[in-house]
């Protein structure tokens, strides 16, 4: 492939502009992709947001981003990420689908470079919505695979047991491609023609802001109308889980940390830092009792399941705030930006379960609020099959 002039990058979305030509042929031939700045590239900077790692560049590449270059992607730039990964906003980094606006994180950056066209899909890491929050603030598709699906060698950890390698992309299709190549699977969606049996998050405890609640409604309402069996239910717990998920991820990470010097620590990012302060905080008691709760969420999530093909929820509960936001107000509580970004993503992180994230086609917002499609766990390729019939459904029904 020949090599091309790389756009200016006005947004912030990259650390480093590079690159590498993928395979001659293969099923990503002529897309573009980026790598957010905590998984391996052979040779580019891998920072992970970290200023103490500023000149650090990688020995060796990670799976993931070998297996999408092997089909034939080329490589364009390390994207931006909050520290470590401690974040939802990244920012550093403009968002080109809303000024003014969060871009999103912790992949951020990855989401930039989508959305100001510098590629067609990029690589990120999602421990508690990370890959479909910043999807959701720039009118993009997200997925986070079923846990263990896709390989963490070659990442930067946050929590090892939440951490998930995932894929920003433009359309549903260039996700589903990149999906199948990290999957090792058939790169053709599954074709739905039955009705679905879908449950559709019902908001009991009141978290959701009213325009999001009406768009969702709006979308229950078109599937049924399409056909599938919708039913309305609240996701126990919700209003609490991303508590418990907060407590996993600053006690995981607080043992990563562990052995950096007080000066170490200083050069971290200020996210980071600010996080791992609150961990020292943490009780033994605190710790076991987020794990009970993630545990039974788990297991309700599941025997839901059971008699349904898929759960919609709302990817975020409010339009991504203003930049300057340090903290939101959901169901009548004031919270931190982070926590009311991660509400409705983390518990997928905590149960595993497959998540496909895309635009509503009955928003009226710009850009368009997401929804997330979450699956039974080891069902990623049939979600994908219900993500297009769902996306093809209520296309369908705009301007009825």
């Amino acid at each position: 492939m020949p090599v091309t002039v790389l756009k200016p990058d006005t947004h912030n979305a990259f650390v480093e502009q590079a690159e590498i030509a993928g395979a001659p042929e293969g099923p990503l031939a002529c897309l573009r992709f980026a790598v957010k700045d905590n998984i391996a590239v052979k040779d580019q900077v891998f920072t992970a947001g970290h200023p103490l790692f500023a000149d650090r560049r990688a020995s060796e590449s990670a799976p993931a981003f070998a297996s999408v270059l092997a089909a034939g992607a080329t490589f364009v730039g390390m994207a931006q990420t909050d520290a470590g990964g401690f974040g939802a906003s990244t920012p550093q980094t403009k968002n080109p689908a809303a000024p003014g606006r969060i871009v999103g994180g912790s992949s951020g950056g990855s989401a930039a470079a989508v959305a100001a066209g510098h590629c067609d899909f990029a690589l990120g890491t999602d421990t508690g919505g990370s890959v479909r929050i910043p999807a959701a603030c720039t009118g993009l598709y997200g997925y986070k695979p079923t846990f263990g699906r896709v390989s963490n060698d070659g990442v930067f950890p946050l929590t090892p047991q939440l951490d998930h390698v995932g894929i920003i992309a433009a359309n549903l299709g260039i996700l589903e491609c990149s999906a199948a190549v990290l999957l090792g699977s058939d790169p053709q969606i599954e074709t739905v023609t039955d009705g679905l049996r879908i449950a559709v998050e019902l908001d009991r405890a009141k978290l959701f802001d009213p325009a999001i609640s009406d768009e969702l409604d709006r979308a229950a309402d078109a599937l049924a109308a399409a056909g599938h069996d919708v039913l309305r239910l609240p996701v126990p717990g919700r209003e609490n889980i991303a508590g418990a998920h907060g407590v996993i991820v600053l006690s995981e990470a607080a043992a990563i940390y562990a052995d950096l010097s007080e000066d170490q620590r200083g050069a971290l990012g200020k996210a980071a830092a600010n996080a791992l302060r609150h961990a020292q905080n943490l009780r033994t008691e605190e710790i076991t009792a987020a794990w009970e709760w993630a545990r039974a969420a788990d297991g309700r999530l599941q025997k839901c399941l059971e008699n349904h093909d898929v759960l919609i929820s709302p990817t975020l509960p409010i339009a991504p705030p203003a930049v300057e936001a340090r903290r939101i107000q959901l169901g009548g509580e004031d919270r931190p930006v982070v926590v009311g970004m991660t509400l409705l993503t983390c518990l997928a992180n905590l149960t595993g379960n497959p998540v496909v994230g895309i635009p509503n086609p009955l928003s009226a917002a710009l850009p368009k609020t997401g929804l997330q499609l979450l699956g039974p766990v080891q069902g990623d390729e049939t979600l994908f099959g219900i993500a297009a019939r769902i996306e093809a459904d209520l296309t369908e029904a705009v301007g009825r």
